[in-house]
């Protein structure tokens, strides 16, 4: 029964956190050694590196290995360590999306595991004609949009924000996953 109540305890905060509120966040672009990254760390009492790997990578196998044109994921037990990349659509708002392809790096260690989102990109067609532009999210939103690159983005605090909340949703995820773990 404490078990269960710890698990709840740790668990209501972050599905508050990552529901979020849809709109604007103070820092929506995290950099790290120059790259836009975001980061998490989880602390999960009483479970094993292996047990957290287990889990995690169960989900990262259904979630990323199931179309190797959108997506893909490669693990390292021994290591604990589990990478995923991804192509998905991301909705900007009621009108614009664009596509967004990211890495996911997760490590699993006894009662913890990290987990870091990079190498974004954005595939986007600003003029809505099918000529599709790559670009990277230091480009755009590096400094909450401020420091954009990207003439043809006129609106890069969108991007920023939709993509901060994109993030906290595979958070999550990868948090639902591991509190699997035995």
């Amino acid at each position: 029964m404490k078990k269960y109540l710890v698990l709840l305890l740790v668990i209501c905060p972050a599905l508050v956190m990552a529901q979020g509120h849809k709109g604007k966040v103070e820092t929506c672009a995290p950099v790290k050694n120059g790259k836009i990254c975001y980061t998490d760390e989880v602390s999960m009492p009483n479970t094993t590196k292996a047990g957290l790997y287990n889990a995690i990578n169960a989900w990262a196998k259904k979630s990323y290995g199931k179309d190797i044109f959108l997506s893909n994921h490669s693990s390292n037990k021994a290591k604990g360590t589990i990478q995923a990349s991804s192509k998905v659509e991301l909705l900007l708002n009621e009108t614009d999306k664009t596509l967004v392809k990211y890495k996911l790096n997760i490590t699993c260690l006894d009662e913890k595991y990290t987990v870091e989102v990079n190498e974004i990109t954005y595939q986007y067609d600003a003029n809505k004609d099918k000529q599709h532009k790559t670009y990277k999210a230091e480009d755009v939103i590096t400094n909450n949009g401020k420091d954009n690159k990207v003439a043809a983005i006129k609106d890069p605090l969108l991007f920023c924000n939709a993509t901060y909340f994109f993030v906290e949703s595979l958070f999550a995820d990868v948090f639902s996953a591991a509190s699997e773990a035995e």
